[in-house]
């Protein structure tokens, strides 16, 4: 599968687990909260902002285990990243933006088609980055250590977010299969790496 297949098959994913998220209730979407932010869409953006985070971790998460070959993706996906952690970082969000570092970093470091392809990666890398969130956490808190039980917390709270990270790896490793080539958007998208 090329790239365009593996971000067509992951924007597809991606709608579906923010579709997920409204369905389930973590994004309380209501008619009040519509009208409002079609009114004034700046102003209320907390509950679109985390609708958009959502499909923008399954979306990554489904290109995540090719951004390890030097490509022209690869190089418009680390510029975009740039650009998000300066964004981050000039808005002192300081958890986002050690969580981005953290995960942007992840496919350069082993070969192609190593880990980053395991059925295992997007269970490790939720909890790697649950594991880092806590790390970050308690070094900003006074009187706090490290604690197993909050990393867990973490993960419960925010389950919809390693759907999404599950789920678009899981696309990813789906579209490179061989058994795709009946999905009409596979036919012309099958040059396997």
């Amino acid at each position: 599968m090329n790239f365009k297949g593996h971000a067509f098959g992951g924007g597809i994913t991606g709608i579906g687990v923010a579709g997920l998220a409204v369905f389930s209730g973590v994004i309380p979407v209501t008619p009040e909260l519509l009208k409002q932010i079609m009114n004034a869409p700046l102003q209320h953006m907390n509950p679109v902002s985390i609708l958009l985070s959502i499909f923008a971790i399954t979306w990554f998460m489904s290109l995540f285990p090719d951004l390890d070959t030097a490509s022209v993706p690869q190089r418009w996906f680390f510029r975009i990243m740039l650009i998000i952690l300066g964004i981050l970082y000039v808005k002192r969000q300081m958890d986002l933006f050690a969580l981005v570092a953290f995960s942007v970093l992840l496919p350069v470091i082993h070969k192609h088609r190593g880990w980053t392809h395991w059925k295992i990666t997007p269970w490790l890398v939720s909890v790697f980055l649950a594991i880092v969130y806590e790390y970050f956490r308690v070094q900003e808190a006074w009187f706090a250590s490290f604690s197993w039980h909050n990393v867990l917390a973490f993960l419960k709270q925010y389950w919809i977010f390693v759907v999404g990270c599950v789920a678009g790896h899981y696309t990813h490793l789906f579209l490179d299969s061989r058994s795709v080539k009946w999905l009409p958007f596979i036919a012309n998208s099958t040059n396997h790496h």
